[in-house]
């Protein structure tokens, strides 16, 4: 720790680090809470949080089988001590029916939600404090409270650091494994081994994707150069370590399964995975077999595979694809973080190059980072900015380690503060419209460069509300793409074409009055929906609600007698009816 200050600069009094450290939490958990009831349900929590409390209360595993258990069962301990009521226990072909019953019929979803969004914002502020705790340790003070306060106002942390997700525990339980094998290539032992184990274990229980994380552990584990004279007592270590990463996970995996192979008793085990993925497939029957692994985890490793062959629709700079593009994360990098985020990380790289000191803990940061990054840009998934959550923590230890030596000159202090207000600013500027829908100056003016959970994720709702109120709109035509309830913000409404799981009026597809569209489905993130919504893509909206498109429409009984081009400039047109099955 003493070399580190005297490499970083003087050290930090402690009568000031301990309160400065303590405000930027204060600050996170205070950003944490307000948003907890300002965004709406998002798509993915209306099917996380009834299968996870099926998970935890009855071991019925077989609800949203793609991602594994431990990630919502979290989320289902924050209700416990409620009076939550359960229906008839479901099956897969109607889990999103019944998953929408538990939310919103059986239960009320003004209790139900923040509860289930509270164990998701206590352990992001767990994750800052490792982030400060590993680069105190690492780098000094100084560099410690630079680093909680990239995280503690960064919009990607803020944005799904309170939503009842399993995103932001995985980057934790990743962050924590990287940290226990920092410390434990520092001075191995065999706790620190179990503590890579277990904790990476619990990332790999929680997101299939923290898998990639194993390779970086075991290829830094092999790069640490032991002292001198110890070389029996070295291959002791690594042979433990290695045996915490080969039994513990599968034991923390095996745990969370409740020790059940089956997701149900009499449950049928992957039924279809050798005809449908071929060498992937006989991977994954050999491991069933072997029981390497619950049959339900295996069946989330066959549906993410078979998912990502298959692609998913993806939007980026007005274009679509179901393969994605490499420059995906790219764009979402430079877009969604804040002016002082990037350009800290362009500071902290020349700062780096500079000093020419390159050391463990630089691999041992930006390894995962890198690595987190790469892998995401070469997927076909490309469904928001939360696939590269993981890789921030690890940057923003690696940009303070580097900048904290301007520290010690007033123009570096300055240089610093200025940073802190381009990073600090816009996310708080940014609190009010939701940290979801941040994107910085790189973005504005015309066509959203990115759609999906970077964007629009069914969350403002809310909004909606309080600007049909202020505004004094008593009702309005609303294509809604998410799974929340316009009804229960009292959104007085009229039902168009959408995908949402709230249908209360059959849409006929035709547009007039106040009509308000979901960016993803006014900019076709749909295909079977990109017709309907072509002409209103070619005027500006009149307003803007959240992430909502408002049109001041006329229109009135009978089908426009103009045509379609000249009724799109008037403002008022009906483009060709449609069915809109029910298909999420």
């Amino acid at each position: 720790m003493a070399r580190a200050e005297s490499r970083r600069g003087d050290p930090l009094p402690k009568a000031w680090e301990a309160p400065a450290a303590a405000a930027l939490l204060l600050a996170l958990a205070v950003q944490l809470a307000s948003a907890v009831s300002a965004d709406g349900l998002t798509s993915d929590e209306v099917a996380y949080i009834p299968a996870g409390y099926r998970h935890l209360t009855a071991r019925d595993y077989r609800l949203n089988p793609s991602q594994p258990a431990l990630g919502k069962m979290v989320l289902a301990a924050g209700l416990l001590g409620l009076p939550v009521q359960v229906s008839a226990a479901p099956s897969p072909v109607d889990e999103l029916p019944w998953s929408h019953r538990f939310v919103f019929r059986d239960n009320d979803p003004a209790r139900l939600i923040p509860r289930a969004r509270l164990p998701v914002v206590l352990l992001t502020c767990g994750l800052a404090a490792v982030v400060y705790a590993w680069a105190r340790q690492a780098s000094g003070a100084r560099a410690a409270l630079i680093a909680l306060g990239m995280t503690a106002f960064h919009p990607a942390v803020l944005a799904h650091g309170h939503l009842a997700t399993t995103d932001m525990q995985a980057a934790l339980w990743m962050l924590v494994a990287s940290w226990g094998c920092w410390r434990w290539c520092r001075a191995p032992a065999s706790g620190r081994a179990a503590v890579v184990g277990l904790a990476f274990g619990a990332a790999v229980a929680t997101r299939l994707s923290a898998w990639l994380l194993l390779p970086v552990l075991a290829g830094l584990a092999l790069a640490r150069r032991p002292r001198a004279g110890a070389g029996a007592s070295a291959r002791r270590a690594l042979v433990t370590l290695f045996l915490s990463l080969a039994i513990l996970p599968p034991a923390v995996i095996w745990a969370s399964y409740g020790f059940r192979r089956t997701p149900w008793p009499g449950a049928a085990l992957l039924p279809e995975i050798k005809p449908n993925l071929g060498i992937p497939g006989e991977v994954l029957a050999a491991a069933d077999s072997a029981r390497l692994f619950p049959a339900t985890y295996l069946e989330g490793i066959r549906y993410q595979i078979d998912h990502s062959r298959r692609g998913h629709p993806a939007y980026l700079l007005g274009h679509w694809s179901d393969l994605g593009w490499p420059h995906y994360y790219l764009v979402a990098f430079a877009v969604k973080n804040t002016p002082g985020f990037l350009i800290a990380i362009a500071a902290g790289a020349v700062a780096a190059w500079r000093s020419r000191h390159h050391t463990a803990d630089t691999l041992h940061w930006s390894a995962p980072a890198v690595l987190v990054f790469a892998v995401a840009s070469l997927g076909a998934l490309q469904l928001g900015e939360r696939y590269i959550l993981p890789m921030y923590p690890y940057l923003m230890m690696l940009c303070a380690s580097a900048l904290a030596p301007l520290s010690r000159t007033h123009r570096g202090r300055v240089l610093l503060g200025l940073l802190a207000v381009l990073h600090a600013g816009p996310a708080l500027a940014a609190a009010r419209g939701g940290y979801l829908a941040y994107f910085n100056v790189l973005a504005r003016g015309g066509e959203p460069p990115l759609l999906d959970s970077n964007l629009d994720w069914g969350q403002d709702l809310p909004r909606l509300a309080a600007w049909m109120r202020l505004n004094r709109v008593a009702r309005v035509q609303l294509g809604y793409h998410g799974a929340d309830d316009p009804g229960r913000f009292g959104i007085a409404h009229d039902d168009l074409p959408s995908q949402q799981l709230h249908p209360r009026h059959s849409p006929d597809g035709r547009l007039s009055g106040t009509v308000v569209v979901s960016p993803n489905l006014l900019f076709g993130l749909l295909p079977r929906l990109r017709e309907t919504y072509e002409p209103l893509r070619a005027r500006p909206p009149d307003a803007r609600a959240g992430v909502f498109y408002v049109y001041f429409l006329t229109g009135g009984g009978g089908r426009p007698r103009i045509a379609r081009d000249e009724a799109a400039r008037a403002g008022t047109f009906t483009p060709r009816p449609r069915a809109v099955p029910y298909n999420w």
